[in-house]
Formats: structure tokens, sequence, C-alpha cells
């Protein structure tokens, strides 16, 4: 149920050799818990895990009968990846658990497959899987949204969050990322303050009262945005006065 630190098969190797995928030799890694799935109650994901400590699951049929949870809540861990191993695809395991039986605790027929011709689905894109993993779970084993626009940026002369740390105060630069805060502090006179996440880091983004209403789709509704505008430097504070923001989409 919880998140937790596992030893890897690297944990032997020095702290001062080359990171390997992002993570530092010797480091453990973090399994996400079932906390992590939205609409998961924990009492649910107490039963599942439980069952699996008693031995692994063979199909998603096994899973429901096992740990008797309801079905909105199975759809949850099929939705957020927890059953990829028992299927060919998330859309196999949604078929196969929407073909089971009645889920009625006392009916004879519980979690039982009710049909065997299961349709040949096609494999759902990269995206389409990224962003089924942050709806389901709030982020993405897979990839950074924003990596797969990386390309689209590219061609739009974007720079990323890491690069921003190269460019001199006043120089024009164009940024793409997920909006992840949103802030109009009283005490900021109307100035509006976003953070964007991309692959490589977090970018501040600082747009003008003038600008609010003419940007407000974009500042109040919109994830992926592109921001143009220029560099200003205060130390080794990094911001991005904006001078246009435009919606991105996938």
């Amino acid at each position: 149920w919880r998140c937790r630190l596992e030893p890897t098969p690297d944990a032997h190797v020095p702290m001062d050799a080359e990171p390997a995928g992002g993570r530092l030799p010797g480091q453990p890694a973090l399994r996400l818990g079932l906390q992590a799935v939205k609409g998961l109650k924990e009492a649910s994901g107490r039963a599942v895990e439980a069952e699996q400590a008693a031995g692994p699951y063979a199909s998603v049929a096994d899973v429901a009968r096992r740990s008797r949870i309801p079905r909105h809540e199975l759809t949850r861990l099929v939705l957020a990846g927890a059953t990829d191993r028992l299927a060919p695809s998330r859309r196999h395991a949604l078929w196969d658990l929407h073909a089971l039986g009645p889920f009625d605790v006392d009916d004879l027929f519980f979690g039982v497959p009710m049909a065997d011709d299961r349709p040949a689905f096609a494999q759902p894109t990269q995206a389409e899987r990224v962003f089924q993993d942050y709806e389901a779970v709030g982020l993405s084993l897979e990839a950074h949204p924003v990596e797969l626009l990386r390309p689209q940026l590219a061609a739009k002369g974007a720079i990323t969050a890491q690069g921003l740390a190269e460019v001199t105060s006043g120089a024009k630069v164009a940024i793409g990322g997920l909006v992840i805060v949103r802030q109009r502090p009283p005490t900021a006179k109307g100035v509006t303050f976003l953070s964007l996440e991309d692959e490589t880091g977090i970018a501040n983004l600082v747009v003008q009262p003038k600008d609010f209403e003419r940007y407000r789709k974009e500042i109040c509704a919109t994830a992926l945005v592109l921001a143009e505008g220029r560099v200003e430097r205060s130390g080794a504070v990094v911001n991005v006065k904006v001078e246009g923001l435009f919606a991105l989409g996938l």
C-alpha cells in the first residue's frame, strides 16, 4: 500500500560512478505504492497487497476473485498500470475485467469470466499511456509529457528548463512545459507566477497584470503551455517575463 525503497542490482557500485538512468549507482529504487492510485480506498489496496503477498496473481480475474474489491476500484488499478503484467495492454485488461460475472459477494459466479472472445485491441500509443498514467496516478514512469512534445517545441525554437540556466539576462526565449503551480498572491499587485515543469526541471514565469485577462485561459485552465518572453536574473533566481502564452497539445 505504501511507497517503499527497494535494493537494486547495482547496490554494490561505488557512489562516485556515472549515473545510470538518472539514478546514482548504489541508490535504492522507489516502488510506488497503491496509495498513489486515485480512487482506490486504503482498505481495498491493503486487500490487494495481502493477497499478492500470499502468491502472485495469475490474471485480472484472479485479482478480482481473491481481493474481493469493487469493480470500479479494480478499474482504477487497471488504468494505473497495476495489472500490466497480467494482460497484453490496459485495453485488454479492461475487457477482461468487465467480462467477469457479478461482483456480489454471495454470487456463485463471482469474478468468473463470462466471455472468452476478447477482441484484438490495438496497442495504445506512448502518448496515450503517459496521459493515462497522469490521470490515474499523477505521474508516469515511462516518460514526461513534455518529452513527447520536445520535437514540436524544438521546431518552435524552445529551450529546456535546464537550458534556461545558460541564457543571459534580457535575452528573448521560448520555453514549454506542464503547469504545476499557479500563484497570484494579493501582495504581488496582480502579478501572476507560473511554474513550468519539463523533462529537465522547472522554469518560473512571471505574467504582468496587464496581460492576465489576455491569457486567462492559458493561465487558469491549460495544462501544457508554450511561453515566450525575456529572461530576468536576480542572483541565482531566473524568471521569464512573459510576452506570449500559448496552449500546447499532444
